[in-house]
């Protein structure tokens, strides 16, 4: 499960909305929407996008 509190921080720093995200990520904005409600769990690759995009590593977007 992702820490929602951290990449909604990690956001609101770049100033990114769920869109450009969704972009990032490869994903729906939809889906942005249900992981950031907790209704979805990203997979690895989509963690690795948002991770690298945010010059975080996964680890700290997971957990633990």
């Amino acid at each position: 499960m992702t820490n929602v509190t951290r990449i909604e921080e990690l956001m609101r720093e770049k100033n990114i909305n769920q869109v450009q995200l969704s972009e990032i990520a490869g994903v729906s904005q939809c889906f942005i929407s249900n992981m950031l409600k907790g209704y979805k769990s990203p997979s690895v690759l989509v963690l690795k996008r948002i991770a690298d995009f945010f010059s975080v590593t996964i680890d700290e977007l997971v957990i633990v």
